[in-house]
């Protein structure tokens, strides 16, 4: 049995997680939206195409969110050190919480113009590594103990090829800013990749039980996904909201995946 004050501690990383993953996505939204209301202008320097309040808005978003997130951090790895001894299975999603929001505190001043396409892969991958840290977080705390078995290869390489695909979509919204549409290619073989490796490993899952709602969850997620990126490749106008729509998409699916490869 736990002990009363390991249970408490549990509960609280439990929190931490969902609270992050909600700031985390926050974070992501707020980017995504900044990122594609930007326009490069004629004298070279970007401009927004949101009204300045909501420009003003999302910015405050996001910086309020991001200030959240080091705290969240901070209490992340106090926590995991009062349970050190009974929940295992926190310390690698703790560790890649703190990573994370290092890495993202100090690439974070060079964001800003979207001048370097790595920087904005770079915020885009590791955002993204930081949401599903504190999902992974809030799976293990909710797991009693922590404790899980390692994941199989087949789960590591669909978890890889995804954060390698959204680093794809987001060279290929870097560099379309910048007038070059090769990356798209790039991004879509990665789908193409991610999509057989999920299919597979729904396959897997389903031959020795019943898919959870994860599964199911996952299952819709990437068949919107795929919808949403078939008609903006179809398309020679991209609205705002189906290219937000579809970048929204990412977090949601990186969350069910997350919670799929751990149950099960």
């Amino acid at each position: 049995m736990v002990e009363p004050s390991g249970a408490s501690s549990a509960v609280a990383l439990q929190r931490v997680g969902a609270i992050g993953a909600a700031l985390a996505l926050a974070i992501l939204g707020a980017s995504m939206l900044l990122r594609l209301t930007t326009e490069f202008a004629p004298d070279g320097h970007t401009q927004s195409v949101l009204a300045p309040a909501a420009e003003h808005a999302t910015r405050l978003l996001h910086r309020l969110s991001a200030s959240a997130v080091a705290l969240l951090a901070i209490g992340a790895v106090w926590l995991c050190w009062k349970q050190r001894k009974s929940a295992v299975g926190v310390v690698g999603p703790t560790a890649w919480v703190v990573v994370a929001t290092v890495v993202l505190a100090v690439i974070g001043p060079l964001t800003p113009g979207y001048r370097v396409a790595a920087i904005t892969v770079l915020n885009v991958s590791v955002g993204m590594l930081l949401l599903m840290a504190f999902w992974w977080l809030r799976e293990g705390a909710a797991n009693g103990r922590g404790q899980f078995g390692p994941l199989d290869t087949l789960s590591r390489l669909t978890l890889a090829c995804f954060v390698a695909h959204i680093a794809t979509g987001a060279a290929a919204s870097a560099y379309q800013m910048q007038g070059l549409h090769w990356p798209v290619w790039v991004h879509l073989g990665t789908a193409a990749a991610c999509l057989a490796l999920m299919a597979a490993l729904l396959i897997e899952k389903r031959r020795s039980r019943a898919l959870p709602r994860s599964g199911h969850a996952l299952e819709y997620l990437v068949l919107m996904q795929l919808v949403l990126g078939a008609v903006l490749i179809w398309l020679d106008h991209r609205p705002l909201w189906l290219s937000f729509s579809h970048a929204m998409l990412s977090p949601l699916l990186a969350m069910a995946l997350v919670s799929f490869v751990r149950r099960n």
